[in-house]
């Protein structure tokens, strides 16, 4: 059997791609720029200088202290826990490399692409910032290392085959982010086909399971909605300079390719203005499908960015859930007016590896909550993207109650730990499976102790299930229709069934569009203290969320799930609140109104 190198296993997963995107690369008529010239925006760069052999040797110390884990002994992205991850961590030996300042296909700059990514980590990937636990001397060491000793394919010094042209970012005139700017990006991501892959929406579901990368694995495109999670975001996700610069140069090794060849400059500022201003703001702008009008366009650019939390380089959190009263029927679908008295939440949620199965890779790492209640009833909208509507088609074994599917070979999956020589595909990896899954139920659900009243403060139920102490009243929501009820006293405990409570909770809406699910469940304030959350006017009640993407093969266990926020029911402002200042300050102008009336008369009969 013939043995292929990095390189051809590199042209294998390329041509992969290229086949499944064809008619996309078709459509765009994309061609590289030719050896030595130049696209508009660049210019030629410097090459950068060979490391000493002490600074080699001393990033080799850091490389097998922090790194070799993730990246293994020969820089293939075959460590010890490479098989855990997706994306994988990057295989150095071809030289290709992401996050670049410097043209498509081009080696990155290693004193600012590289440092920087060392430095900031790339967000919604495992590599972490290793900022503050080495040193900048430590940081540029081990780069000396990588681009020297494990990149195998490819060299700085190589002057017939290496050009560096480099983007000029700093010196480029942005184009200022109006609203006909921002109009205009939205029609050229679809000229420019770019909805093909990342959705109408931008959500990343326009091609979720075809796209492969240059090693063959599976790649989703970019959710535009969460800048936070671009890789090249630098720790500084509405930046909209990121975006423009991931646009140029294109993201190699990956389908996302430079537009620098078929754009202007200012056609890449109008996209990358549209999509910086797509990432969540503090208000939700429906964006009509992406037909984006002058009116939408006004308001995408009027919303503020959200709060970034620095030691997350995620959104803010408030862990308080309010839901404010309504009078009459709770509201029926998102576009009720009355959602607007609410702010909206924002809940982070993150793999469970408490118990197994595990979930190491979480497609869904937020969720959207708001609430309104009545006299009797509760609602919740929950609204959170996913990149595919997953339903569950075949049948099991297992009943819904249950949770330990153990029994019926719902089991972890175990690490292939091959290497990179060995078998380059790794197809026991969490990486190689992500288009294997069986597909389970997309769903939602929430807890809440069933005896909050009586928790000794601080302490909570346990926030998976809660505990036979004390016990939590689950709902739970799954996207073949169901809504049921559940007493959970447990991770390992089967729930109980309550069909008693289920018969009173309502799914008021249920769809995904364009890469978002929303879904609006009701249920009673009141039920049976014994077995049902009683939901009280103006105090803490401690809540979590558990969210499952059946096309992660999440089911059971499996699945990611928030730490404990508070749900507080604001209690209703009275009429009276309204009429009594009302009343006195109408009172208070009709006095002062009588003592000037009565003034300017007695100066009347002095005169």
């Amino acid at each position: 059997m013939n043995e292929k190198t990095p390189a051809e296993y590199g042209r294998r997963g390329l041509g992969a791609w290229l086949l499944s995107c064809s008619l996309l690369m078709g459509g765009l008529g994309l061609a590289s720029t030719s050896h030595g010239e130049m696209a508009e925006g660049f210019a030629e760069g410097s090459r950068p200088a060979p490391p000493s052999a002490e600074q080699v040797e001393a990033g080799k110390r850091v490389y097998f202290t922090k790194c070799v884990w993730c990246h293994g002994v020969n820089g293939s992205g075959d460590g010890p826990g490479a098989d855990r991850l997706w994306p994988r961590p990057r295989n150095f030996n071809s030289g290709t490399f992401k996050i670049r300042h410097t043209a498509s296909g081009e080696l990155p700059l290693i004193d600012v692409d590289l440092f920087q990514t060392v430095t900031h980590g790339l967000p919604g990937s495992a590599m972490p910032s290793w900022e503050g636990i080495l040193t900048d001397d430590q940081r540029r060491d081990v780069l000396a290392f990588v681009t020297t000793e494990l990149v195998k394919d490819r060299s700085w010094q190589d002057t017939e085959f290496e050009e560096f042209h480099v983007l000029q970012l700093e010196s480029i005139k942005p184009v200022p982010p109006t609203a006909e700017s921002v109009k205009r990006g939205s029609e050229l991501v679809k000229e420019m086909k770019c909805i093909e892959c990342h959705g109408l929406e931008g959500r990343g579901d326009g091609n979720a399971f075809n796209l492969k990368d240059d090693w063959g694995f599976s790649i989703q495109p970019a959710d535009w909605h969460k800048c936070w999670n671009f890789r090249g975001s630098r720790q500084d996700a509405y930046n909209v300079k990121n975006i423009f610069r991931t646009f140029s140069t294109g993201v190699s090794g990956t389908p996302m390719p430079s537009f620098a060849d078929n754009t202007t400059v200012e056609d890449r500022w109008h996209i990358a203005n549209y999509v910086n201003h797509l990432c969540e703001r503090d208000k939700d702008v429906d964006i009509a499908g992406g037909n984006v009008t002058d009116e939408i366009a006004a308001e995408l650019v009027a919303a503020k960015p959200r709060g970034i939390d620095p030691l997350t380089d995620k959104p803010k959190v408030d862990f308080v859930v309010p839901s404010k009263f309504v009078e009459g029927e709770l509201p029926a679908d998102e576009h009720d007016e009355r959602w607007k008295l609410v702010d909206r939440r924002i809940v982070a949620t993150g793999g469970q590896i408490t118990h197994k199965p595990r979930n190491f890779v979480t497609r869904i790492d937020d969720v959207w909550v708001q609430s309104l209640y009545n006299d009797t009833h509760i609602t919740f909208m929950f609204r959170w993207d996913d990149r595919t509507k997953s339903v569950q088609k075949d049948s099991v074994d297992w009943e819904p109650y249950e949770v330990n599917l153990g029994d019926y070979g719902i089991e972890e999956q175990a690490p292939g730990g091959s290497k990179f020589a060995d078998d380059p595909e790794h197809p026991e990896s969490i990486a190689a499976k992500q288009t294997a899954y069986q597909v389970f139920n997309d769903g939602i659900a929430f807890q809440l102790p069933i005896k909050w009243q009586e928790l000794p403060s601080p302490r909570k139920p346990r926030y998976f299930w809660g505990d036979e102490g004390f016990p939590v009243d689950i709902t739970k929501w799954t996207a073949d229709g169901e809504l049921k009820a559940y007493q959970g006293e447990g991770w390992d405990v089967d729930f109980e069934d309550r069909d008693d409570f289920t018969e009173q909770l309502k799914t008021v809406k249920a769809e995904w569009k364009d890469g978002r699910w929303t879904v609006i469940v009701t249920r009673p304030l009141k039920g049976d203290y014994e077995e049902d959350a009683y939901i009280e006017l103006g105090k803490y009640i401690p809540i979590n969320f558990f969210v499952w993407d059946g096309h992660n093969g999440d089911v059971g266990r499996k699945m990611a799930v928030s730490a404990f926020y508070y749900l507080v029911l604001e209690p209703p402002i009275e009429k009276e609140t309204y009429i009594y200042p009302t009343i006195a300050a109408i009172g208070l102008v009709l006095v002062e109104g009588w003592l000037l009336t009565r003034r300017a008369n007695r100066r009347k009969g002095k005169v």
